[in-house]
């Protein structure tokens, strides 16, 4: 007798929105979840993204100012039209303008609080309908935001850069209250001092502002894109779903360091 063989459904794809996913910690995670065989969105300013290539049919790229409002409604509209729901949103996308706050210009606030902060929670709250189409208490749809160490403590010359942080680790622990009820959590990575364009701008810029990056972690470097990048898919795997509302620093124990000096 011959064996029938067995016909394999095959897996469900599951779909991210990665804003800020053209470079950086952003870039990485995009990678990751590409490798995890996600069906990934990247939105982003930039007019190109490294993945492009890469990721084949599973990445889209939607060029997005995640400033202008319109312009997010406009994103997550074709996103809707082309996948009807999503399963995660990562907001990855960062300014960091350093210097004293007496000399902190108006602009560099403006342009910290408009990607810092604002994005997230308009990003966030255009997500939400796609989010809610697969929600589940027991198995929650999943956030996650990319705060940092320096919304955590106090640092010379990154002061408005980590008031901006502070700001948006509580939104999204206001985010994981309320959403919490109808099956999406919201979790926060706050790495320390990361491998990316970002950092080595900022270190460049303190030359003349008298900003220092914080070092190498007392695991005798500083992190990687990869190393967050890994602490954002852990909030997405099955084991993750009871967490909600954390804020998880990513330093190699550099603020631990900081606090006991």
């Amino acid at each position: 007798m011959c064996a029938v063989p067995v016909s394999e459904e095959p897996p469900v794809r599951r779909t991210a929105v990665v804003a800020g996913g053209a470079s950086g910690i952003g870039h990485r995670t995009v990678e990751r979840l590409l490798i995890e065989g996600w069906q990934v969105w990247v939105l982003d300013i930039r007019s190109e993204t490294p993945n492009r290539h890469a990721g084949g049919s599973l990445l889209h790229y939607e060029r997005c100012d995640l400033t202008r409002p319109e312009e997010i409604a406009r994103s997550f509209d074709r996103v809707g039209q082309a996948v009807g729901a999503i399963d995660a949103l990562v907001y990855s996308a960062s300014v960091a303008k350093v210097g004293e706050l007496e000399h902190t210009t108006l602009a560099n606030a403006n342009l910290m609080l408009d990607v810092n902060v604002k994005g997230p929670w308009l990003t966030i709250r255009e997500a939400l309908p796609l989010l809610r189409k697969n929600a589940q208490v027991e198995d929650p749809t999943r956030i996650v935001v990319v705060g940092s160490i320096a919304g955590m403590r106090a640092k010379v010359s990154s002061g408005m850069y980590g008031a901006s942080k502070a700001a948006v680790h509580v939104l999204a622990q206001i985010y994981a209250v309320e959403l919490g009820p109808v099956g999406i959590t919201v979790n926060v990575v706050a790495p320390g001092t990361t491998n990316t364009g970002m950092n080595a701008a900022a270190v460049a810029d303190g030359i003349d502002s008298g900003f220092r990056a914080s070092g190498p972690s007392p695991l005798g470097r500083i992190a990687e894109p990869d190393d967050v990048a890994s602490a954002i898919l852990f909030f997405l795997i099955a084991e993750a779903k009871f967490i909600n509302g954390a804020v998880l620093p990513v330093d190699g124990g550099t603020r631990a360091a900081y606090n006991n000096r």
